[in-house]
């Protein structure tokens, strides 16, 4: 299945004695180290089809070091389920903290595939958070954390089968300073293009007044992130699409 991911900034999410700061561990994703704290935005359709992340752990020390692992729901949508693989076993949902460690030698990484994590949206769209901690066993706060944006659509990013309208990819894309849509319109009422941040805030929402043209949105001022978009018209949304914002 392809998903899309992308790496937002620092998000510090408080949670208890497990601060969030690495003192000798840290996280590669996608091949990448990323900082303690960070935040993974990770879309896909909600279709029942399962998610999965993968992130390997570095031990920064001169020892080795057992790490357990630990998910925290930080907001999950109602009957979606959600898991986690570490230390050669994949954990039931109920279960928040591994029951076993996983020794990583002196200087060392885990290999792919040793964590994993796992969040089913059951056909149920919308957004879910969840942090994933890694700690010495021997010294809880020497950890280090992950919080992943699990986001479904049942959408997706395909065109509607109405007719009578076609809007262009947003260009550029990615984006820094503005995007700009080319469309047309058979029918102009009550005709919109909203722009949502990827946790499903609206952020910008431009009126449509002419049946063609060109729509500019400036985005100077929205963070960096990954964005969707959605043209509307007579009460129907004809399409859902994506873009992203970097500088």
């Amino acid at each position: 299945m392809n998903m899309k991911k992308i790496l937002f900034a620092t998000l510090a999410i408080a949670l208890g004695t497990f601060v969030g700061f690495s003192q000798s561990l840290s996280l590669v994703y996608e091949g990448n180290t990323i900082p303690a704290n960070h935040t993974i935005g990770y879309w896909g359709p909600a279709n029942g089809d399962e998610m999965v992340i993968e992130i390997e752990v570095t031990n920064n020390s001169n020892s080795p070091m057992d790490v357990l692992a630990k998910k925290v729901e930080n907001s999950i949508i109602p009957e979606t389920v959600n898991t986690f693989c570490w230390a050669g076993q994949c954990y039931p949902p109920f279960v928040y903290v591994s029951p076993n460690a996983t020794t990583i030698p002196a200087g060392a990484t885990t290999a792919v595939g040793e964590f994993s994590g796992h969040y089913n949206p059951m056909s149920i769209p919308g957004q879910s958070s969840i942090s994933y901690v890694f700690y010495d066993i021997n010294n809880p706060n020497d950890s280090v954390m992950v919080t992943v944006l699990f986001y479904t659509s049942t959408t997706g990013l395909t065109l509607n089968t109405e007719k009578g309208f076609s809007i262009s990819d947003p260009y550029p894309n990615p984006a820094s300073q503005n995007v700009k849509f080319d469309y047309e319109l058979d029918q102009v009422s009550n005709a919109s293009l909203r722009v949502y941040s990827l946790i499903g805030s609206l952020v910008k929402e431009i009126s449509i007044t002419q049946p063609s043209g060109t729509i500019q949105i400036e985005t100077g001022l929205l963070q960096e992130g990954f964005y969707f978009y959605t043209l509307s018209s007579t009460g129907k949304e004809l399409k859902t699409g994506r873009f992203i914002i970097s500088r």
